[in-house]
């Protein structure tokens, strides 16, 4: 028997980097030294654009998802899986899955902020 327990990865780690991203934005913000201005447009520069590509990191646990999702229920046709570990693997699914669009809803907003302040950007 397969345990069908799930677990967005991929998509806690990109949140973990976005909320860093946002931190070091912030403090860009808020800074009134040119040095420290500069070393954090740095930072904030680099982060974004490593946040938008872990993005991929974030399509391809989609994909993955997809695909585990898809054998689940191909098992459970095939009786392969009793209906309480389908249900079980099932809840899990979904709370992958809400996670990782939310992540990837998160990441389309950072694409969009990136490709519209271009200019201030320090890489």
């Amino acid at each position: 028997m397969t345990s069908y327990k799930f677990r967005p990865f991929l998509s806690l780690i990109g949140f973990c980097i976005f909320i860093f991203t946002i931190l070091v934005i912030v403090a860009f913000r808020l800074a009134t030294d040119p040095g420290s201005k500069m070393l954090l447009s740095t930072f904030s520069a680099v982060l974004s654009v490593f946040t938008l590509l872990w993005g991929i990191m974030g399509v391809i646990e989609l994909i993955s998802l997809i695909k585990k999702a898809n054998r689940m229920k191909a098992d459970y046709k095939n009786e392969q899986i009793s209906r309480e570990e389908y249900r079980r693997g099932r809840i899990s699914l979904k709370v992958c899955f809400i996670a990782n669009v939310s992540y990837l809803v998160i990441f389309s907003f950072q694409l969009w902020y990136v490709i519209s302040n271009w200019d201030t950007f320090n890489v």
